[in-house]
């Protein structure tokens, strides 16, 4: 007989750039291993891309709101990447102490998406923010989180900005192969009277966001590799105000 499926998040990862969106998905991690008595550790990647850029000759970013061109070089660059670093390690040290559990921040350096699906394999949950950077508070998933929902070797939990783990909480049963597994999943993370489980196997995004739409859950549990794990699906799942667990 099979084992039982035991969702042990024993180890958890969130990524951090000190973007609002990282900044609530670390409120959600440590809340996570508070509960669960999990060790937590912070990423901090200094993007390489962004390096590059301002390695080049003319390289210069324009402020919001205000449009004014600066010049930017790598000394600059640098040094506001180490302030981001500084302030994701403050702000997952007050998270850590507030649930009154040990903490562990780390700084790489290199392709954001690479070092996070590589720290990935080491952890059994990473947490990210749906949105990075961008202000615009939507729920599409950008590039780094989209890529963890596809390809990491662990579970994964996405929030949108602004969102919270709790109640009520829905699993997604797409008749898949890791369908169990998300269900248990939900069932040991819910309190009484435990999830709420939506049976859809067809693949219908648009049907499954009218569902979620009515049952307003706070968090929707799916099988990470299943039919509504990514793409249009997930971007549906976050857009209904819902984190999103994806179970491996």
């Amino acid at each position: 007989m099979a084992e039982a499926f035991q969702p042990g998040f024993r180890r958890i990862l969130v990524g951090l750039d000190a973007s609002p969106a990282s900044l609530d998905a670390l409120e959600a991690a440590a809340a996570l291993a508070g509960r669960l008595r999990a060790d937590l550790a912070g990423l901090f990647v200094e993007d390489e891309d962004v390096l590059r850029l301002a390695g080049l000759p003319f390289a210069g970013i324009v402020r919001v709101p205000s449009g004014v061109r600066e010049p930017l070089d790598l000394p600059k660059a640098e040094a506001e990447l180490r302030a981001l670093a500084a302030r994701s390690r403050e702000a997952l040290e007050r998270a850590a102490s507030a649930q009154r559990i040990a903490c562990t921040f780390r700084v790489t350096r290199g392709a954001v998406v690479a070092e996070v699906l590589a720290a990935a394999a080491q952890v059994d949950l990473l947490v990210l923010g749906a949105g990075g950077h961008r202000r615009s508070g939507s729920a599409q998933v950008g590039e780094t989180a989209r890529a963890a929902a596809a390809r990491a070797q662990s579970s994964v939990l996405l929030l949108r900005r602004g969102g919270r783990l709790g109640e009520p909480i829905v699993a997604v049963d797409d008749g898949t192969e890791g369908a169990p597994r998300a269900v248990e999943a939900a069932r040991a993370l819910a309190g009484e009277p435990g999830p709420t489980i939506v049976e859809a196997p067809t693949g219908d995004a648009a049907a499954v966001a009218a569902v979620l739409a009515r049952l307003r859950p706070a968090l929707v549990v799916v099988p990470a590799g299943g039919r509504y794990g990514s793409g249009a699906a997930l971007d549906e799942i976050l857009s209904a105000g819902a984190a999103a667990l994806l179970v491996r």
